[in-house]
């Protein structure tokens, strides 16, 4: 910036609740260090998932009569849309990072829904999966953009798409969007592969699994959208998840903003940003497995890889006996229980390792491995590393 170049002023109108927003106040923030020549305001609005009142982190908005050269705002309903129409009538630039109001006037740089279907539909492929559903939310347009891509990728299979929409708002009366969904899904085909429009609601389809007793993923896998690493976390299994690429978007929007504040012409048609990838996770990172008591040892064998079980322990939650357990587990998974067992633990122990947090002794012993020489040993044989340097290299990536 020049000595004489004028200072611009910018409101943010993006909600931190979940990560979107946050991954764009990240890229944004990244080109006004470039730009060097914003004051910005952020403002996040109201928020709130249980009610209407600001929260403790609430900040007060710019007096109406503040000046703004520009805004990057989220147009999410009728009245966001005329106050964003209203600024531009002002003089103001104006951009929109949500895509509700597609349509309105408003320049928009939004992820290309498309593409995060088909790629969530390609990686469910891969690992097997012929049936498919989809759960989004309903009356936002985003959402239904997936919904529709991801249906027509189903149907050129061949197949039908199963598809439930949950409420868009907080269920005030009558019943609620968990007992729903846990009857959509025990109507569902089995196994099947559900892509799920974002992270956030991901939990009530977790939730419906458990109770109806299908095993993710072996006969339930689940994508979904926006890769919310704290929301992915918190899901049992973890959940994989489409990185829509936020944090560009809110880079490619504050770039557009700049050049409309500078008197260029905003452009005619939306920007689309395609997705950065797939994150796969526990959810989806397993093949699928048609024979329901095999999916079940092999989710005990997930969920209990950090404790000192052996075959035996798996025999005992399947009602079939050793040897035919035996047989058709390696006819479906292509591996004996103990291999199995020893997979488990050892993908655990990596995990463990890539956080940096845990010593080898508490690894050892979170890891299933009983003592720190056993797992070193059995760590280096397997992946031809010592656990300590396995843990530098991944310091270095």
């Amino acid at each position: 910036m020049t000595p004489d170049s004028p200072r611009r002023r910018v409101l943010l109108e993006i909600e931190t609740s979940i990560a979107p927003g946050r991954d764009m106040l990240r890229g944004i923030a990244k080109f006004v260090r470039e730009a060097r020549s914003w004051d910005t305001h952020h403002d996040a609005g109201n928020w709130s998932l249980r009610g209407v009142e600001p929260g403790p982190s609430y900040i007060e908005p710019l007096p109406k009569n503040s000046r703004l050269d520009g805004i990057i705002t989220r147009i999410y309903d009728p009245a966001s849309e005329r106050a964003a129409l209203r600024s531009i009538e002002a003089g103001r630039a104006v951009v929109d990072v949500l895509g509700e109001g597609v349509g309105s006037g408003v320049p928009l740089v939004h992820c290309d829904d498309s593409a995060i279907a088909k790629m969530a539909l390609d990686h469910l492929r891969e690992r097997g999966f012929r049936k498919f559903a989809f759960c989004g939310i309903g009356g936002t347009s985003w959402s239904a953009r997936r919904r529709d891509a991801f249906r027509e990728e189903v149907g050129k299979l061949g197949e039908d798409l199963s598809e439930i929409e949950v409420s868009k708002a907080p269920v005030r009366t009558g019943e609620g969007d968990a007992p729903r969904v846990k009857r959509w899904l025990a109507t569902l085909p089995r196994p099947v592969a559900l892509f799920v429009s974002c992270d956030h609601i991901a939990p009530l389809v977790f939730e419906g699994c458990r109770r109806l007793g299908i095993a993710v993923p072996e006969q339930a896998a689940i994508v979904g959208v926006n890769n919310d690493t704290v929301a992915c976390n918190l899901c049992s299994p973890t959940l994989s998840s489409v990185d829509a690429s936020h944090f560009d978007i809110g880079y490619r929007a504050a770039r557009l903003l700049d050049s409309m504040m500078r008197g260029e012409d905003p452009p005619e048609a939306p920007i689309y940003i395609p997705p950065r990838g797939l994150v796969v996770r526990g959810s989806s990172g397993a093949s699928v497995i048609e024979d329901p008591l095999i999916a079940r040892a092999v989710r005990y064998i997930a969920r209990n890889a950090g404790s000192p079980i052996g075959v035996a322990d798996v025999v005992g939650v399947v009602p079939i006996s050793r040897r035919e357990l035996q047989r058709r587990f390696r006819d479906a998974t292509g591996s004996t229980i103990h291999s199995a067992i020893l997979d488990a633990r050892m993908n655990l122990a990596k995990r463990l390792l890539g956080a940096h947090n845990y010593t080898i002794d508490a690894i050892a012993e979170m890891s299933g491995f009983g003592s720190r020489q056993h797992f070193a040993k059995t760590f280096k044989a397997h992946t031809g590393t010592s656990p300590s340097e396995y843990g530098k290299d991944l310091a270095v990536v």
